[in-house]
């Protein structure tokens, strides 16, 4: 049975990474933070007395990381493969990932979140599939990387993780994170409902503060698409109007939309318009004029996991980067693999 789940996990990985990674890099944070009022759902987060090891994911071999990891690195850029060592690695992709100049303890949240990340791609074998390298460069393959962002922060924030990655019940988490969540996080069903082939109880729709520094256009946006493109996204061959958000999921997110016999996921459908154009499936409204939908939502990016954001505003308020990453991943411990 394990080995049934191993094989599912390494062709479905690849696509979670492609939509982990389609949201825009981050912006510099808003000038004046004064948080706009929105009225979000108010979810029960389940978190289980006693956390149980999820059907289908090994206990991690922490033996196999006494000693921090050299790896093979895919430059995605310039086409070759370099070796270096894994916190070397990690030291481009948080100065990537986020900006810079940002609190310590944010950058030490995206520092414990990626290397979780990067183990994670490690084991499944995922970019060694595509380029024999245990990682890529490429954002849409894996996470983004510039080295010559690098500066004392980044280097502080890491070397302040160091070897410490996200475990739940024993086993290593599948560690996405995105922008800005819209100050409710996804769920697996909402974001990657068949993608993710094992359970993730800890996805659950924990509530932020994001807004108060996010930019405004990851706050909130409008987008037009033509009638006609959103049936041809949801398959259905009749008149546009009769397209309805059928369900929405715990934090509020489409399930599905769809008409008569005809509906996607709301993840499959923002794949389908784009990624850019519907920032989030978090729609607070959807209109038909006659000839183009509108659509209002919330936030930019899968949602699920990390928001950046987020832990921008939880750092401000003196939260440490630990106690971040427990909060957006939910059941989950911090466990130390080498020195």
């Amino acid at each position: 049975m394990e080995n049934k789940y191993k094989s599912m996990i390494l062709m479905f990985l690849i696509g979670i990474l492609i939509m982990a990674g389609a949201c825009s890099f981050l912006q510099s944070p808003a000038p004046k933070p004064d948080p706009e009022v929105v009225e979000t759902p108010g979810p029960e987060v389940t978190v289980p007395e006693t956390v149980q090891p999820i059907p289908g994911v090994e206990t991690l071999d922490v033996t196999k990381y006494n000693i921090e990891p050299t790896i093979t690195v895919w430059i995605a850029d310039k086409g070759y493969i370099d070796r270096m060592l894994l916190e070397k690695y990690l030291e481009g992709v948080v100065a990537r990932e986020m900006h810079n100049d940002w609190p310590i303890e944010a950058l030490a949240a995206q520092a414990i979140t990626s290397r979780t990340l990067t183990l994670h791609a490690m084991e499944a074998g995922t970019i060694m599939r595509l380029h024999n390298a245990d990682v890529s460069t490429a954002k849409e393959e894996l996470q983004a990387y510039a080295p010559e962002l690098v500066n004392d922060n980044v280097r502080e924030a890491v070397r302040r993780t160091r070897g410490e990655v996200l475990t739940y019940a024993g086993g290593l988490i599948n560690a996405i994170y995105s922008s800005c969540n819209g100050q409710i996080a996804a769920t697996k069903e909402e974001s990657f409902p068949e993608e993710i082939p094992t359970p993730t109880p800890y996805f659950q729709p924990i509530t932020d503060q994001c807004f108060q520094y996010a930019p405004e256009k990851e706050k909130s946006w409008t987008v037009k698409i033509p009638g006609a493109e959103v049936a041809a996204a949801v398959g259905y061959s009749g008149n546009p109007k009769d397209i309805r958000i059928l369900e929405k999921g715990p934090s509020g997110r489409i399930l599905y939309i769809g008409a008569g016999d005809k509906k996607v996921h709301g993840s499959d459908f923002r794949k389908k318009v784009g990624y850019d154009r519907l920032r989030s499936t978090l729609i607070t409204e959807m209109n038909y004029d006659g000839d183009s939908f509108i659509f209002k939502g919330m936030g930019w990016g899968n949602g699920v996991g990390l928001c950046q954001w987020g832990a921008y505003t939880f750092a401000q308020e003196g939260h440490k980067a630990e106690d971040i990453v427990k909060t957006y991943y939910v059941g989950t411990e911090v466990t130390k693999l080498w020195q």
